[in-house]
């Protein structure tokens, strides 16, 4: 169950064509080249800029083809003669948020170009003492760093001194010190999400809350937010559900990294969408956990009443042993009974599952397919990843780094099995896998719906020694 695929202009400002000599352009980076959720980020971080009178424009390089990036880019950055040019990225797209940045400094050397998200926060140092194209990393929470470091470069002031800011001074790379969370996340504007209006999105996405109480292994949410969790009040929530409802989203998606954590906070505000009739005109999903379920059954209930089509949830393994190494918390067992209480519900559990990592062996592997091929019997709907990103920031990538066991090649991120097993011949099997099943089901009408287990069977098999 995805959001909806859309495929339009990649320019989008002020609701309409990027705005003609905007002072600030930023930039969502190509990622797969299937862009269905415009930015949330560059949303909050353009929200100030416009409450102070700094013009903005977006652009979203995920709806181009990838050969057409450098010149579209380049004219636009010509055309709209910008004098900052920000660029968020993630791990997986830090390669595309690079060649934006080249792109901007081929075309005029004078635009400052910052590039900020997670991988940016983790490595600042790392990217600007490689990175020519960046000239300055912002750190962390962005809202009240870019806005000042943008009112300072606007204003001819240095900028050396904003906190949250990694940068370069004398040909020597800065770190400046972190700026403080704010506390009351209510007192950031809502997210400019008419900026992105004109690209025609159905599917939007709101953050109830920032960070996470948990301590996965793999997961760098504690570096952007400090192992803290902030949220919003229900009245700012939905009055921005409301701006969106009326806008034309058809669906919304709820970016907290753990939506389910307060049982009676998710009561107050699928109230709030009730009162509103929101689920007439609205799906919405959110991320969760199962334990959250498993303690609390009715959750699943009050989500689906309130208009909430899927709950997706990370199992990673159906392994205990690899679970806590993961650091998870949980057992198969809660999987199975969160995604019962959801079926009841007529709530669809969306569950993750990592296949192979680590600490993986042949036997947890086949304990992990089982497991996900339960959730698909009982009803659940089931996703995979071949293998475990040791990305910056998570402990795990920490660890494996100690004990000699990280790579990195040309921007991936891998591991060397501590159980023997090799990566290539893992993600060998995975491919023959989907040949086979293919081959095997493709025919049947209902092959869509069922590729994924049928997929983990043929796998299972292989691994049995069926090869």
């Amino acid at each position: 169950m995805k959001p909806a695929r859309n495929r339009r202009d990649a320019r989008g400002g002020e609701g309409g064509p990027p705005q003609e000599g905007a002072e600030v352009l930023l930039v969502n980076p190509r990622y797969n080249g299937r862009s269905e959720i415009p930015s949330l980020g560059l949303a909050c971080i353009a929200a100030p800029l416009l409450e102070r009178g700094i013009s903005v424009s977006t652009v979203d390089l995920d709806t181009l083809p990838r050969e057409d990036i450098p010149s579209f880019l380049g004219d636009l950055v010509a055309s709209g003669r910008p004098r900052i040019a920000g660029v968020t990225a993630l791990s997986d797209s830090f390669p595309s948020a690079l060649e934006a940045c080249r792109v901007v400094k081929d075309r005029n050397p004078g635009v400052l170009t910052v590039m900020g998200g997670m991988h940016a926060t983790v490595l600042s140092g790392e990217i600007l003492r490689a990175h020519p194209e960046v000239d300055v990393v912002v750190r962390g929470e962005g809202e009240d760093t870019f806005l000042e470091l943008a009112e300072r470069v606007l204003n001819g002031l240095p900028v050396d001194a904003v906190e949250g800011i990694s940068g370069r001074s004398g040909g020597e790379v800065f770190r400046n010190a972190d700026r403080p969370l704010r506390a009351d996340l209510d007192e950031f504007p809502l997210p400019a999400h008419h900026l992105w209006d004109s690209f025609g999105y159905r599917t939007r996405s709101v953050s109830s809350s920032r960070g996470c109480f948990h301590r996965c292994t793999f997961c760098s949410i504690q570096a952007l937010y400090r192992r803290t969790v902030r949220t919003r009040s229900a009245g700012s929530l939905l009055e921005e559900i409301r701006r969106l409802a009326a806008a034309g989203a058809g669906r919304i998606l709820f970016t907290d990294e753990n939506f389910t954590f307060s049982p009676k906070r998710v009561r107050e505000l699928c109230a709030g969408i009730l009162r509103l009739n929101l689920p007439r005109a609205v799906e919405f999903f959110a991320e969760g956990r199962a334990d959250d379920i498993c303690r609390n059954p009715l959750t699943a209930q009050v989500l689906s009443d309130a208009g909430f089509r899927a709950l997706y949830m990370g199992a990673e393994s159906g392994s205990p042993a690899v679970l806590e190494y993961y650091g998870k918390g949980i057992g198969p067992g809660d999987i199975l009974r969160a995604v019962d209480c959801c079926v009841q519900q007529n709530l669809t559990p969306v569950v993750n599952f990592i296949l192979f990592g680590p600490r993986d062996t042949v036997g947890t592997i086949r304990e992990t397919i089982a497991l996900a091929k339960r959730v698909f019997e009982q009803g659940g709907e089931i996703v995979y990843g071949e293998t475990l990103n040791p990305f910056p920031g998570t402990a795990i990538r920490e660890t494996l780094i100690r004990d000699g066991r990280y790579r990195e090649s040309e921007g991936v991120y891998y591991f060397e099995s501590y159980e023997g097993l090799n990566l290539e011949r893992i993600l060998g099997l995975c491919a023959r896998a989907r040949e086979m099943a293919r081959d095997a089901h493709g025919g049947s009408a209902l092959f869509e719906a069922r590729k994924t287990y049928h997929e983990l069977s043929c796998l299972d098999g292989l691994l049995s020694g069926g090869s």
